[in-house]
């Protein structure tokens, strides 16, 4: 669930940029969510004295140029997930970020509505990490299972006359060809 903003120079290693694709609950509600979520720096970079010019607040993210001595440029995002240092109070987790894009995804789908989130980012941006994570630090796409199928539990024991029918689709664009990742096919 993450997109690579920026895709030139300085800023490629960065950030990632996440949109939850919508259907509204109602024909008011906004249907389309972006969030930015900064990775830590990776081994490459940290070897390479790699700047973090980045810093986020909640729905701001501000790129300082270190070549340049005017003030860091804003951004403006429904949300902004700094994830570089878990021992800093600002730090997103796994779980705050399934809490603010995937349950959403949850609620619409639940209410009948087809449901999209949408990755983009180069290769090493944090994609796949932010999507399924790790057995001790779930994704958004585990956490959204769990709690799909809990719901449709729930319901199943209480109303009897209702049936789900549950459709996904898990799909990889990389050098502009498709593959399944639920069934590995190419295309």
């Amino acid at each position: 669930m993450r997109f690579s903003l920026v895709d030139s120079g300085i800023f490629q290693h960065t950030l990632d940029l996440s949109c939850s694709l919508l259907w509204p609950k109602s024909k008011m509600a906004s249907t389309v969510k972006v969030a930015v979520r900064m990775r830590p720096l990776n081994e490459r970079e940290k070897i390479l004295n790699s700047k973090v010019i980045v810093t986020m607040n909640p729905e701001t993210t501000f790129l300082q140029d270190p070549k340049s001595t005017r003030p860091p440029k804003p951004f403006h995002f429904d949300h902004s997930f700094w994830s570089m240092d878990k021992s800093k109070e600002q730090y997103a987790s796994q779980e705050m970020v399934y809490e603010k894009l995937g349950m959403d995804v949850l609620d619409n789908a639940i209410e009948g509505y087809n449901a999209c989130i949408f990755a983009y980012g180069q290769t090493g941006s944090g994609k796949s990490y932010s999507m399924m994570g790790s057995s001790s630090e779930p994704g958004i796409i585990p956490r959204l299972c769990t709690a799909l199928f809990d719901k449709i539990s729930a319901m199943s024991e209480t109303q009897s006359n209702i049936t789900f029918k549950v459709e996904v689709s898990y799909m990889e664009i990389y050098n502009e060809k498709v593959r399944d990742l639920l069934g590995g096919q190419s295309q």
